[in-house]
């Protein structure tokens, strides 16, 4: 059964529905669910999927021209000589009739024959604007995408009628997966796995929650083992430079001369190498709320939470999986700790409440900045954070996340108030909203307005909207 993605797909068969020539550009990670999206947009509609192969361009082409050939009963023309002809005899075929032409891994193609950018190029400004091809271009090779067909440089550059980065499920979609999961064990889901579909399909809703942690990573069959290790392979050519870097930053290492100190690589080959970590959504460059990017306070976070939780439970239990022990691991690295590896989950999570109630306009006001900040308290010196400033103007909304199995009380209150000071200064208008897993103590919700002071618990968080 196909979840989520309404959103894209209404766009795409609005799309569909204009009868005009359309050239989409789609991209994303591995497994975020770019063909499944895409297949189901097809699946009632006249198409042509081709999934290229790394490999020679040859073979690929062959492989298209059959599949061409195969779509239209055609069976006294050889293959084409060239990907050009091949589109040129899909368009005079379909005539005024639609179609969608889908060529996904589209990077495979482009790196093996240089050519078939410019040669779309052509095909788009002298045969295609006038049919009602849909040409979807799809990719897993963000930089790629974004640089080689995207760019301004790329011969298709504003040829595009419109694109989308296919970006992870957030929570509460993330949610619709775990029907059978209490909120507290969709939370640990999300934060272990992420948004990413196929991940999410892999649980089995009839088991428990360490079943299936431990079915998925504990066990050297499981699904997810080495997952991150894969991907890498994948996506990057010196897999182990990048893996010391993400064992780096994972084991507390947060700044680029601390990325560097513990990787043992240059300062400026370590910031290469993170940028193009950043550009696959593995980690994120994260400064101070209201700071510029430039910032010297400037941070690096493990972005995607399957790498998240894996460098930090994983990589340094094999010896355990390996010896088929892993639920030694379980019971005494993970599930001791988990509560505190959740409490950096559950800030990402209320920040996107935060931005699916702005979305609906159901705060006190629209912010258009969210971040987090940290500093120096100018009273008492000390280094403090907070979890979530969203802000508009001279509008704020400050907020603290608390994941701990105990109720939140007026102390946190007084802290954050006295954090928002050092974050925005005097004189601001000033919200609060606090964040908790197990609710808030009487004399706390004796203060709350909905309006000043907001508060907010788990089943507030997990409420489908």
């Amino acid at each position: 059964m196909f979840l989520g993605r309404k959103q894209e797909l209404n766009r795409l068969n609005r799309l569909y529905q204009t009868k005009k020539f359309q050239l989409f550009i789609l991209y994303g990670r591995r497994r975020v669910g770019k063909t499944a999206l895409i297949r189901e947009f097809c699946q009632d509609k006249p198409h042509i999927f081709f999934a290229a192969e790394l490999g020679n361009d040859n073979a690929n082409l062959k492989k298209f021209s059959a599949q061409v050939l195969a779509h239209y009963h055609e069976s006294a023309y050889t293959d084409f000589s060239s990907w050009e002809k091949a589109v040129l005899f899909i368009n005079e075929r379909q005539g005024d009739a639609p179609l969608v032409l889908v060529l996904d891994e589209f990077p495979y193609l482009a790196e093996s024959n240089r050519g078939i950018l410019s040669g779309l190029q052509h095909l788009i400004d002298h045969e295609l604007q006038s049919s009602r091809l849909f040409l979807i271009l799809c990719g897993s090779y963000v930089s790629f995408m974004e640089e080689e067909v995207l760019g301004g440089k790329s011969p298709l550059f504003g040829r595009r009628t419109a694109q989308l980065q296919l970006k992870p499920f957030d929570y509460l979609d993330s949610a619709a997966f775990l029907p059978r999961f209490s909120p507290e064990e969709q939370c640990i889901l999300y934060g272990v796995l992420g948004g990413i579909p196929q991940y999410l399909r892999g649980i089995d809703n009839q088991k428990n929650l360490e079943s299936n942690l431990q079915d998925l990573f504990l066990t050297p069959m499981g699904f997810l083992y080495n997952e991150p290790l894969l991907l890498l392979r994948e996506e990057i050519q010196q897999p182990g430079v990048y893996n010391a870097i993400l064992a780096a930053i994972a084991g507390g290492a947060s700044k680029a001369n601390e990325i560097a100190g513990k990787t043992g690589e240059p300062v400026a080959k370590c910031l290469k190498y993170m940028q193009t970590l950043i550009s696959l959504g593995i980690i994120k460059k994260e400064t101070p709320w209201g700071e510029k990017e430039s910032s010297r306070r400037t941070i690096y976070r493990l972005q995607d939470l399957l790498f998240r939780f894996w460098y930090r439970y994983i990589m340094g239990g094999s010896v355990l999986i390996e010896s088929e022990a892993g639920h030694i691991l379980w019971q005494k690295k993970i599930a001791p700790d988990i509560s505190h590896y959740m409490g950096a989950v559950f800030e990402q999570i209320c920040g996107e409440y935060l931005l699916r109630q702005n979305s609906l306009g159901s705060l006190p006001f629209l912010f258009t900045s969210l971040g987090r900040w940290w500093g120096a308290n100018p009273r008492t010196k000390e280094q403090v954070e907070i979890d979530l400033v969203a802000a508009d103007h001279n509008h704020y909304l400050v907020g603290e996340c608390k994941w701990r199995h105990e109720k939140t009380g007026l102390k946190v209150l007084s802290a954050l108030k006295e954090k928002a000071l050092a974050a925005v200064g005097q004189g601001a208008d000033c919200r609060y909203i606090l964040f908790s897993q197990s609710g808030f103590t009487p004399e706390l919700k004796a203060e709350a307005d909905g309006d000043r002071l907001m508060l907010v618990d788990l089943g507030e968080i997990m409420k489908q909207v």
